[in-house]
């Protein structure tokens, strides 16, 4: 008793201390319910069974290799990116049919479950490089950026 007579003030900044934390944990609370959750929420229920292996990716790489220098194949949630860097020589015409070649390494399934982006660079300072593609999984065809 004589401790908290004798530090009177130490003891309420204490106790304001305390409730300020109390009170920031119930607001962090009340602004972030769910940060236990994942970022995707529910978005990707059913992607187990139609998951991408790494048996499809590398066939996807495999079949673009000849005229491609890189290429990289990523999932990021129901998104599949395919980078490309084409060779020299190879004009638009043939990069968009590159990207339309992976497609052919994917199931219909697969298709209509995922979105696929295809990024297509070239090795040189090709001014009609870099174009992107981009498929929703309920069509049939990419979309293409406008040619240069």
């Amino acid at each position: 008793m004589e401790f908290m007579k004798k530090h009177m003030s130490l003891v309420i900044v204490a106790i304001i201390l305390v409730l300020a934390l109390v009170g920031f944990l119930l607001l962090k609370s009340l602004f972030f319910p769910n940060e236990a959750k994942a970022i995707y929420g529910s978005r990707l229920e059913g992607r187990d069974k139609v998951e991408i292996s790494d048996a499809t990716k590398a066939k996807i790489e495999k079949k673009v290799a000849a005229s491609t220098s890189i290429v990289k194949v990523r999932i990021a949630g129901r998104i599949i990116y395919i980078d490309m860097t084409v060779v020299d020589g190879v004009d638009v015409g043939a990069a968009k049919e590159l990207a339309n070649s992976a497609l052919e390494e994917l199931s219909d399934s697969e298709k209509s479950y995922y979105d696929i982006q295809a990024i297509i660079s070239s090795d040189t300072n090709n001014t009609q490089f870099p174009i992107i593609g981009y498929k929703h999984h309920s069509k049939a065809a990419y979309t293409w950026t406008k040619d240069r």
